[in-house]
């Protein structure tokens, strides 16, 4: 008798891996107890910048050199560590568990899933990065898919946007429909110089989105909270 089944995370997780793979992306990780600098300073967040309040950060420790330790609050963290530690050409996805201390309802969780995807060379550009993303979505929903961006902001980006995809028809979408599903952009010069990469010579692009949300959508899920849960009766209908 069948009496276990793996969570819808995992499972949407492993697609992610598998898509990015054939794409020539290798999975990268880091952990989950972090620094400011590989959180904040190295992605081109100052001191005192207000971006920083949009994190929702969990402070673990003060450190007296201000290198203070937190739970990560995304997985952009693992782009710096991989930077730090590789010469380019980079090409990494870090699927991996985030936190950011907000109130819990039904779109909000203070434990979530995240996937960056990393890619730093001498010749790309940003229409590499758009090429690269339609071509997983449209893999991940089984069909061709029209895309659109439009301006965003974060810090670690510049030029910076937002990917939106023409609502696929397993999602009951129709001509027109767009789905906003993650930032994306260049990233910025000063994250390469502090990472040790020569921003003269190297250029790279980045884009982060959730897993949660994939999910979510893949199953019309509309509470979040379900996935914390550790409710048996709604994993097992994942069996």
């Amino acid at each position: 008798e069948k009496t276990g089944s793996r969570h819808p995370i995992s499972l949407v997780r492993a697609e992610i891996i598998d898509i990015f793979s054939q794409i020539g992306y290798s999975v990268a990780e880091g952990p989950e107890i972090e620094d400011d600098w590989h959180v904040f300073s190295a992605l081109n967040f100052p001191a005192e910048h207000p971006a920083r309040d949009m994190q929702d950060t969990f402070f673990i420790e003060n450190r007296e050199d201000g290198n203070n330790a937190v739970l990560r609050t995304h997985t952009s963290s693992i782009q710096v560590r991989t930077m730090e530690t590789q010469q380019p050409p980079i090409r990494i996805i870090a699927p991996g568990r985030v936190f950011r201390n907000e109130d819990v309802d039904a779109t909000h969780e203070h434990t979530f899933y995240q996937c960056e995807g990393v890619y730093v060379s001498e010749n790309c550009n940003m229409g590499n990065m758009l090429g690269i993303l339609r071509e997983f979505f449209e893999k991940y929903y089984g069909q061709k898919l029209n895309i659109r961006t439009q301006p965003g902001y974060f810090p670690f980006t510049e030029p910076s946007l937002e990917f939106m995809i023409e609502k696929p028809k397993a999602l009951g979408g129709k001509k027109g429909d767009f789905l906003e599903m993650l930032g994306c952009g260049m990233i910025h010069p000063n994250v390469l110089k502090m990472a040790g990469i020569d921003s003269e010579q190297y250029h790279g692009f980045a884009w982060g989105g959730g897993i949660d949300r994939l999910v979510m959508l893949r199953y019309g899920l509309d509470d979040v909270r379900f996935f914390e849960s550790g409710n048996l009766n709604f994993l097992k209908e994942f069996n």
